[in-house]
C-alpha cells in the first residue's frame, strides 16, 4: 500500500486525491482526523451524474445492508432489494458507480466478510442475486473511497487495506469549505484548532459557530459550541487573532 502523507503545502492532500482519482485507481482510502471533508470528497470528487452509495459501518453492520435483503412488498409476498454495494456495482446502465465506505475501522464480522467480497478486484469480484439467480459483477466504472478517522492504519484489517493500494491523509480541510468560513475562522479552521491547542476542532464545528454568532453573538456562540469551559479560552483566541 502506498502511504501519502501531508506536506506544507496547504491542499496538497487533496491534489494527491485528485491525481490519484484521474489517474483510473478505483480504490482509495482516506484516514486522518474528523472534520476535514473526507466523506464529502468521497461522496462527490470524480463522481459522475449518478450519486455515490453511502455505507456506514457500525460494530452492527450486517451483510444484508451492504449487498441487499428481502423485503415484505405484500402479503405473503417478499421481494429482494439490492442494497448499497450492489447498487454501485451496477451503477448507471451497468458500467458501475461509486461506493463510499465510512468509518470503515468499525467494520467486522460478517460484515467484515462481506466488504472482502464487494472490494475484491474486478477480475475475482462477483456475487449471486438470491431471488433471479443472477451473477453480478462490478461495472467497468466501479470505485470504492473508503474513509477512517484513525491514525494508525494497523487498526484496519490487514485483508481489507490490502485491497487499497493508495492510502491518502487528508489532515486538513479543502479551500474551497474554507472559503465560505469568515475571514477570521480561515486559518483556525485549516489548523484544525481554536482556543486549546489540546483540542481538535472539526469543521462542522467551525460552520455552526460562524452562523450562531451572527444570530447570537460571540460569545453565546463559543458557549453552544465549545461548551462552558473552553467558550474563555476560544473568545481569547479570537481576540490574539485580530490584534495580530
Amino acid at each position: 500500500m502506498t502511504l501519502i502523507e501531508r506536506t506544507d503545502d496547504v491542499n496538497s492532500c487533496w491534489r494527491d486525491l485528485a491525481d490519484v482519482l484521474k489517474s483510473g485507481i478505483s480504490r482509495v482510502l482516506l484516514y486522518g482526523p474528523s472534520g476535514t471533508g473526507k466523506t464529502y470528497a468521497a461522496l462527490h470528487h470524480g463522481v459522475g451524474s449518478v450519486p455515490a452509495e453511502r455505507l456506514v459501518c457500525t460494530e452492527d453492520l450486517t451483510s444484508g445492508e451492504i449487498t441487499g435483503t428481502w423485503m415484505p412488498v405484500g402479503e405473503n409476498r417478499w421481494e429482494w432489494r439490492e442494497g448499497p454495494a450492489i447498487r454501485a456495482w451496477r451503477g448507471s446502465g451497468g458500467v458501475g458507480g461509486r461506493l463510499v465506505v465510512d468509518e470503515v475501522d468499525r467494520a467486522s464480522g460478517d460484515a467484515l466478510s462481506t466488504l472482502l467480497a464487494m472490494t475484491d478486484s474486478p477480475e475475482s469480484a462477483r456475487w449471486r442475486n438470491p431471488e433471479t439467480s443472477e451473477w453480478v459483477r462490478p461495472g467497468p466504472q466501479f470505485s470504492v473511497v473508503m474513509t477512517t478517522n484513525v491514525d494508525d492504519l494497523e487498526d484496519i484489517a490487514p485483508s481489507l487495506r490490502d485491497r487499497f493500494p493508495v492510502a491518502i491523509c487528508i489532515d486538513r480541510p479543502h479551500c474551497s469549505a474554507l472559503a465560505s468560513l469568515s475571514d477570521d475562522l480561515r486559518a483556525p479552521a485549516l489548523a484544525g484548532s481554536l482556543g486549546p491547542a489540546s483540542r481538535r476542532v472539526s469543521l462542522r464545528s467551525f460552520y455552526a459557530f460562524d452562523q450562531l454568532r451572527r444570530h447570537l453573538g460571540t460569545s453565546r456562540a463559543a458557549q453552544l459550541v465549545f461548551g462552558e469551559d473552553a467558550a474563555l479560552s476560544v473568545l481569547d483566541a479570537l481576540a490574539i487573532a485580530a490584534i495580530a
